[in-house]
């Protein structure tokens, strides 16, 4: 037993092996119209095929299933986006499903298990066109992602393979009420932006409604769609009833489908982030309770990956990038539904990537063997200290500001996930400090405060934030925690986890004494020799509503941490092995460039001058990411770009597909929108930075698909 504890974690390297593999058909072909459900409701379909397939060619099919997404099927005005381009030249059937009461689909918005019979009906409609092979996956990225898990839960045989990316299993625990607090920003503009799609912006009608008369009636009926953030300030507990969802947070949440979920064994694809939201500790807990082959990675990432949210990397562009993990996501999908050899594709095992260092490591167990329980107590003179020593401590706990580039913004704004403008002030927040480490550790799985307290405070909730801080002063967010005191039995199945049901809560008073453990979210992080750990506590947050209060803390709260003494672990600064630009004798865009609009020219007549425009660049060796912030006419519009200069092309809806390469000391970015299609556009920029290296001119050409070109000269300002 001892030796397989040894063995439950092992050095992964690098899991990202997928070959880049050359898609055996070259176009497609789109059609859209309407499927029927068994009680008449109609819902909008599109259905994308390698054209000219030959009619004995039978293939699977991926879906992607949407809701509460801004454009549903339709994607970015309604083009056939890269990603489904990739999926169908590459010999699937992509089907593209708005789910009822949004898009084109009539009727009113379902949730969780009650769309189980949608997406079962849906499957076989599929398996029964002449194209079809009588195999069908799904992917999808955010609530997508829950989608696709919920096609493996409907139960249709069919369904082979899903991959869930940066979902959300529970939505309580991981999204709307972490530690049972409101996340009131977050409820209420994913509510508003729900009631926009609801009143039909962007939606897609099929292909036989050609005035849109069937659009508008589908559209009529969301009206009757429930009010999202009225629902979650009407259920405090997991298993309070939400009349306008029709049912409780179990019964909306893929968490609340274990069985489901287990009967169908449908192999998953998983990747969550460390720094999204609570998608973490949704993965995790879905890979210790639901059986069946499942491969989980979780890495430094935002929502999406869309960045490198490691406090301690010096690029925030993410690695496997977007191209390499969508070819992982081919190497499952060929395994599952047509057979070809993936030894690994049934495994049972979860991949995580370790801040502070480079690298993956793999378990079979959460949380992995091989570490141990330190606690600091918390004491008097703000420290940490390895004993239990001296008098209770007094406190205030304020209302701390974590800012909108936190972990829960990331879902909803595709910010990066960094806490480097916010933390210097919250280090006024009550806070506790260790000594320096004499030694590296690794801190991996799930940290939990024992707090013993009286709180001057009717209801009061605890927002717990762990910081590592450099011998330079310099603070860096590991993760945080929060607690609405009421909450405080843990669940038997899962002793770090607390159950929120409405008969387990106890009622907290101001001055009562409480003992509370705080889950922390999971990490694993590498805290090197010389740093010092600190926990900053809060009432509440900007976006987590309630008011300060003081408290008096007991010297036996105590902080517990899994440690691995980690000597191993490389010196801190040690560079990575990239040559930097100025090694290759070539300009380095990094930093923050704003438009100067004085200096620019937009006088073409086609030209559309912006009122604001925002560069951001980081800029490693090859490596190049930036992010453009843009508004016009009080509209504002942001988009990523993640690439390799004289390789790796970078695609989304939003900026299209994107290359970059030298021409002597000017960078070229070449963009190419709706590639293939009657709507190609191109544009070609030409960076140059200026003597002194604090202003940079960009000239740009776009040519329209009508043959039209615009000549515009940016000047930009670090």
């Amino acid at each position: 037993m001892i030796r397989l504890l040894a063995l439950a974690v092992a050095v992964a390297g690098n899991p990202f092996t997928a070959p880049d593999v050359p898609p055996p058909y070259q176009d497609v072909s789109a059609s859209s119209r309407y499927i029927a459900m068994s009680d008449g409701v109609r819902l909008a379909v599109d259905i994308i095929l390698p054209k000219d397939l030959p009619a004995s060619q039978k293939i699977p099919a991926i879906f992607a299933i949407f809701k509460i997404t801004r454009y549903g099927r339709a994607g970015a005005g309604g083009a056939i986006s890269a990603t489904d381009r990739f999926w169908v030249t590459h010999g699937f059937a992509r089907v593209l499903v708005d789910e009822r009461g949004t898009g084109a689909s009539f009727g009113s918005v379902h949730y969780g298990k009650a769309t189980l019979g949608d997406l079962r009906e849906v499957v076989e409609w599929v398996v029964a066109q002449p194209w079809s092979n009588g195999r069908v996956g799904a992917i999808g990225n955010s609530y997508e992602g829950t989608t696709a898990e919920l096609l493996a839960a409907c139960g249709h045989p069919a369904v082979r393979a899903v991959m869930p990316l940066f979902s959300d299993f529970n939505y309580y625990t991981d999204l709307i009420r972490p530690g049972g607090v409101l996340n009131d920003w977050l409820i209420h503009t994913w509510s508003d932006e729900t009631r926009r799609m609801d009143a039909g912006q962007g939606a897609k009608r099929v292909d036989t409604d050609t005035e849109g008369v069937l659009l508008n009636q589908a559209i009529a009926e969301h009206a009757a769609n429930p009010d999202l953030y009225a629902a979650a300030l009407q259920a405090t507990y997991f298993d309070d009833a939400m009349d306008a969802l029709g049912g409780t947070y179990r019964d909306i949440s893929n968490a609340g489908l274990p069985g489901q979920l287990a009967r169908s064994g449908v192999p998953m694809l998983i990747f969550a982030g460390w720094m999204d939201a609570g998608t973490v500790q949704g993965s995790i807990e879905r890979f210790r309770t639901i059986p069946g082959p499942q491969r989980v990675f979780v890495g430094p990432w935002s929502h999406g990956a869309g960045y490198n949210a490691d406090p301690f990397a010096a690029s925030q562009a993410a690695e496997p990038g977007a191209r390499q993990r969508l070819l992982e996501a081919l190497r499952f999908f060929d395994q599952h539904l047509r057979g070809a050899p993936d030894p690994e594709s049934d495994e049972r095992r979860l991949y995580y990537a370790t801040l502070g260092e480079s690298g993956w490591k793999s378990t079979a167990v959460w949380p992995p063997a091989g570490f141990s329980t330190t606690a600091y107590y918390l004491s008097a003179g703000q420290t940490l200290r390895t004993k239990q020593a001296g008098p209770s401590v007094s406190v205030k706990l304020d209302v701390a500001s974590a800012g909108d580039h936190d972990r829960w913004h990331s879902q909803l704004t595709g910010n990066n996930v960094t806490y480097t403008d916010a933390l210097p002030g919250m280090q006024a927040l009550a806070s506790f400090t260790s000594a320096p480490l004499d030694r590296n550790v690794e801190i991996t799985g799930q940290p939990l405060l024992r707090l013993r307290m009286r709180a001057m405070q009717e209801d009061p909730a605890v927002l717990v934030y762990l910081v590592a801080i450099s011998p330079q002063g310099t603070p860096f967010y590991l993760t945080e925690g929060h607690l609405r005191l009421i909450h405080g039995k843990l669940a038997a199945s899962q002793p770090t986890l607390h159950t929120y049901l409405r008969a387990d809560a106890t009622a907290v008073h101001s001055g009562d004494e409480v003992d509370a453990a705080i889950t922390l979210l999971p990490l694993s992080a590498l805290v090197r020799k010389g740093f010092k750990l600190r926990i900053l506590l809060a009432a509440a947050d900007a976006d987590f509503p309630g008011a300060a209060y003081s408290a008096v803390i007991e010297s036996s709260s105590r902080l517990e941490l899994p440690f691995k003494n980690r000597g191993d672990a490389p010196p801190a600064g040690t560079p990575p092995p990239t040559a930097s630009a100025a090694a290759l004798g070539k300009p380095n865009f990094s930093g923050t460039w704003k438009l100067n609009l004085a200096e620019s020219d937009f006088s073409d007549p086609h030209a559309a001058r912006p009122d604001s425009l925002v560069r951001t660049v980081q800029q490693t060796g090859d490596s190049l990411r930036y992010r453009v912030e843009r508004e016009q006419q009080g509209r504002k519009a942001e988009f990523q770009v993640d690439l390799k200069i004289g390789g790796r092309a970078f695609e989304s809806n939003q900026a299209g597909v994107v290359t970059a390469q030298w021409e002597r000391e000017v960078l070229v970015i070449r963009t190419v929108f709706n590639p293939g299609s009657s709507r190609q556009a191109e544009q070609t920029e030409r960076w140059t930075l200026l003597p002194g290296g604090t202003r940079m001119t960009d000239n740009v050409t776009v040519k329209l698909p009508d043959g039209t070109q615009i000549q515009i000269r940016r000047a930009l300002e670090r």
